[in-house]
């Protein structure tokens, strides 16, 4: 099985170079990633894998929705700012809507990386990540966290 070839070690990885001088790495897919997974020294069960994959899945959906959302509606709300990013893409790849766009293009849209970072600043897919601490800890005379629950 396809388990049995990752756990053995039968799958390999390469570094190559593309044509536009970009390194690129062989990696292992998710799936293996899961498939070679353990807890506690066993291997996750098939239901596990399901169970992570539908995680992903859906979170990776919704987080990427929620960014392209409000990058869109602050576009809107600041046409000053979408017309810089309509002539740096028009100045990068041209007006043609079916020209292929590549890694490098994207690379070169400076101005556009910066309105999407400000995009997920302002409004962040995932506002914030709760933690627990599960030991005492103190920083200095100030914080006891043991007594926090």
């Amino acid at each position: 099985s396809r388990r049995e070839e990752l756990l053995a070690g039968k799958i390999e990885t390469n570094d190559t170079v593309d044509e536009e001088g970009i390194g690129t790495r062989k990696k292992m897919a998710f799936l293996d990633v899961l498939l070679q997974a353990s807890i506690d020294g066993r291997p996750l069960t098939d239901k596990e894998i399901q169970e992570e994959v539908d995680t992903f899945m859906f979170e990776g959906h919704d987080t990427t929705t929620i960014a392209i959302t409000f990058t869109l509606m602050l576009l809107a709300k600041h046409p000053d700012i979408q017309e810089k990013v309509y002539q740096e893409v028009t100045e990068i790849i041209g007006k043609d809507l079916n020209a292929p766009t590549t890694y490098r293009n994207l690379q070169d849209m400076k101005y556009l990386e910066l309105v999407i970072k400000e995009s997920l600043r302002l409004y962040p897919p995932v506002p914030i990540i709760g933690r627990k601490f599960t030991e005492k800890t103190e920083i200095g005379r100030i914080f006891n966290f043991s007594q926090i629950s």
